[in-house]
């Protein structure tokens, strides 16, 4: 799977496009992208006249453990590494809160 396009990289493709009316072969050649990925860029922007489109749901789920409560594992572990499984819960769940 190819990188995902950064938003510099979005803006250079509407710029190329719309004001320099380069042909989208000579896009793709350039950034070494699929004709596809240029083409959805270039949707995107004629769909909802931005990069990026607003309306778009964020992928996977929101993360349970926050930063906080992850510092807080690394430092039972690393304070007693032969801890269980669930007593890592127990205190977890004990200290900060976290079912």
């Amino acid at each position: 799977m190819a990188p995902p396009i950064s938003l510099e990289l979005w803006q250079c493709i509407i710029a190329w496009r719309h004001e320099l009316n380069m042909p989208i072969a000579d896009i793709v050649h350039l950034l070494k992208r699929s004709k596809r990925a240029v083409q959805n860029v270039l949707a995107t922007y004629r769909d909802y006249g931005q990069p990026i489109n607003l309306f778009t749901r964020p992928r996977g789920r929101k993360h349970i453990l926050e930063r906080d409560d992850l510092n807080y594992l690394e430092g039972i572990i690393t304070a007693e590494p032969a801890l269980y499984l669930d007593e890592i819960q127990d205190k977890l769940r004990e200290i900060r809160d976290v079912e």
